[in-house]
């Protein structure tokens, strides 16, 4: 009888831990994905505000649209693409990938800024992948290299060159699109996880890295909300230092000469901050260009994902030196 009860009572420690693991990713997810029309509202993505750039009736004027290419037979494998409408040359290419603590986020929530960005001049893949923990890693990485391999298929339809490419994210989207530039830039890791590069080392010019996560190893420390849920999920270990393939995800273990140039930033208020401060460390020690945008010191409060607030000034100003490094980068 007594061994009965203490099975019960573990099944029900493990089911009630469950219940609440799921609980709180449910909140999670409400927290940090949109509705599907972006613009329609400001929309709160953990501690930070999604808000229109001032002339997003203008912006969506001068873009089209073309929605929900299945880039994969993948699960949610479907890519918006951003295109200016007047376009008279080939443009750069840009695939930006979402964050959402990996189990949440859309490209829907993405939309007014990729718009933004295909308004100064680029195609923009603004692409899905496949939720942890239904999906796990390396699904989101295998994904983002299928879409640009749909791109170099497709990108010319309207107006891409893939000669030009860029890859871009925020938070886990950041640390993905990292990863991603480690695999082009880096045979060594391509080997490691066998996955074929989609676009060769000389066609990717830079990555654009907003607010991220790029050393899986101090990633605990910097104290970001329920970052061990975020990446248990992701790996399905726990705690998900111990997953094996772990240092696959640092991408400061990853960089070489070779890694394209980089255009990062994280606010000052940003539990990610010491992620991004040694990510700039070890790339400028690889002598890789770097452009980043820090604001230590200046007390604004900048919190996670700032830059998509476009109804501030930081924001905006981000996004500026944004469009510049993405101008030196594709000539």
């Amino acid at each position: 009888m007594g061994v009965k009860i203490k099975r019960w009572t573990q099944k029900k420690w493990v089911v009630s831990l469950s219940f609440i693991a799921l609980l709180l990713t449910m909140f999670v997810f409400e927290e940090i994905s949109s509705s599907p029309d972006a613009s329609a509202s400001i929309q709160i993505a953990g501690s930070a505000a999604f808000s229109s750039p001032p002339d997003i009736n203008e912006i969506q004027e001068r873009v089209s649209v073309v929605k929900n290419l299945a880039y994969s037979d993948s699960r949610n494998s479907f890519l918006d693409i951003y295109h200016p409408k007047n376009a008279t040359a080939m443009m750069p290419v840009i695939l930006w990938i979402h964050g959402g603590g990996y189990v949440g986020g859309s490209k829907d929530s993405r939309q007014d800024y990729a718009m933004a960005l295909a308004d100064a001049g680029y195609v923009v893949a603004n692409m899905d992948y496949a939720l942890a923990p239904a999906s796990r890693y390396p699904g989101p990485v295998f994904q983002a290299n299928q879409a640009l391999a749909y791109m170099q298929l497709h990108a010319a339809e309207y107006g891409g060159d893939m000669k030009t490419v860029f890859v871009g994210g925020d938070s886990a989207g950041a640390q993905i699109a990292s990863q991603v530039a480690a695999l082009v830039s880096n045979a060594e890791l391509a080997n490691t996880m066998a996955i074929q590069p989609a676009i060769s080392n000389n066609q990717l010019q830079g990555a654009l890295l907003l607010c991220g996560l790029y050393n899986l190893d101090t990633a605990r420390a910097t104290a970001f909300p329920n970052i061990d849920v975020y990446l248990t999920a992701y790996t399905g270990a726990e705690p998900f230092e111990s997953f094996p393939k772990i240092d696959e995800l640092s991408t400061v273990q990853h960089i070489s000469p070779e890694f394209p140039p980089v255009f990062i930033t994280v606010g000052d208020a940003d539990p990610f901050v010491s992620q991004s401060v040694e990510l700039v460390d070890v790339l400028q020690s690889n002598e890789v260009s770097v452009n980043s945008v820090f604001f230590e010191g200046t007390q604004k409060n900048l919190k996670h994902e700032y830059q998509y607030d476009l109804s501030t000034q930081d924001a905006r100003d981000t996004f500026e030196e944004t469009l510049k490094f993405l101008y030196i980068h594709s000539k």
